[in-house]
């Protein structure tokens, strides 16, 4: 199933002339009122429930793009709304203090049986809206038509089931093979992580040093830079003495099922991700948790303290 499939002409407001979330929702509720089969109190409740979060889910896809989806059974399948501004509008109801702004909306309404098709629908839109000038090229739309000649946005595919990609946290942290111990204990201290990935010059995975690995090192040797009288100061290992040479990795393209699977068999907290043997990030536990089973994620910009380990 394409994006243009879901989409509904009728529903494309382009441009909206907006303060807020819920007018650009409530410009998609009226101009798609022939394909929306809903009365205006009830089609005027849901626009304020939505923009409000307390209905559905309001997920961010970057600093301009928000999708608000939410369940209407009247519907015989799903259905696609857009709204985008020339300037921006208020977005409450993201679970912040203060209320975000975006310049563009997706509304995605799906009767209950189809509610996996909001599920995949972030994750898609995120894979075309993730280099500056697709995004651009949205906000720069001036109508209708311009929406539809978006190919590459038009053309988002929602899968059947989510991939590695759909979960991956970008790397955060790296080291390298000569990279001393102590550097790298420190850098977890500092950042509270739990394991590094240790890279060649073409960052393909050498290793992971893990918490555990530096800590049973010490605990075997003694800490580093331990002297004292009549004893040598030992000498200072380099990443590559106490990583983890043996690491399983796996690709983007892999069925995040199957990575789970993966981890839950070799009780491990993550697993690097490559693409043409470069790394790239991680899929962590909790990465996986929240794509398979929590509600539709796009915030990859603040990953959890678990995998704070990947850059």
């Amino acid at each position: 199933m394409k994006l243009a499939d879901l989409l509904v002409d009728d529903c494309v407001v382009v441009p909206v002339d907006t303060p807020d979330l819920r007018g650009a929702l409530a410009s998609i509720f009226e101009r798609g009122r022939p394909h929306l089969p809903l009365e205006e109190p009830r089609a005027t409740k849901m626009v304020r429930d939505l923009s409000q979060g307390s209905q559905g889910d309001i997920v961010r896809v970057n600093a301009d793009v928000v999708v608000v989806s939410g369940s209407l059974d009247a519907l015989e399948g799903p259905c696609l709304g857009i709204a985008v501004s020339a300037t921006p509008f208020s977005v409450a109801g993201e679970g912040g203090d203060e209320p975000g702004v975006a310049r563009a909306v997706f509304l995605v309404l799906t009767p209950g049986r189809f509610s996996g098709v909001r599920h995949h629908f972030v994750p898609a839109l995120v894979r075309v809206l993730r280099e500056p000038e697709q995004v651009e090229r949205l906000l720069g739309a001036g109508s209708a038509t311009s929406v539809r000649r978006f190919r590459e946005l038009m053309e988002v595919e929602f899968r059947a089931r989510l991939l590695v990609e759909d979960a991956l946290v970008p790397v955060r942290y790296r080291v390298y093979p000569d990279t001393p111990l102590r550097e790298v204990v420190d850098l977890m201290v500092r950042r509270g992580t739990r394991a590094v990935p240790v890279v060649g010059e073409r960052y393909e995975v050498l290793g992971i040093l893990t918490s555990g690995d530096a800590l049973a090192h010490l605990l075997r040797r003694g800490h580093p830079d331990q002297e004292s009288e009549g004893v040598a100061v030992i000498e200072r290992p380099r990443a590559k003495e106490v990583m983890t040479r043996s690491v399983l990795c796996v690709s983007e393209e892999q069925a995040l099922v199957e990575a789970a699977n993966m981890m839950v068999n070799r009780d491990v907290e993550q697993l690097p991700v490559v693409r043409d043997g470069e790394l790239v990030g991680f899929v962590t536990r909790d990465s996986i948790l929240r794509a398979l089973y929590g509600p539709a994620q796009a915030d990859t910009e603040n990953p959890k303290r678990e995998s704070e380990s990947t850059e």
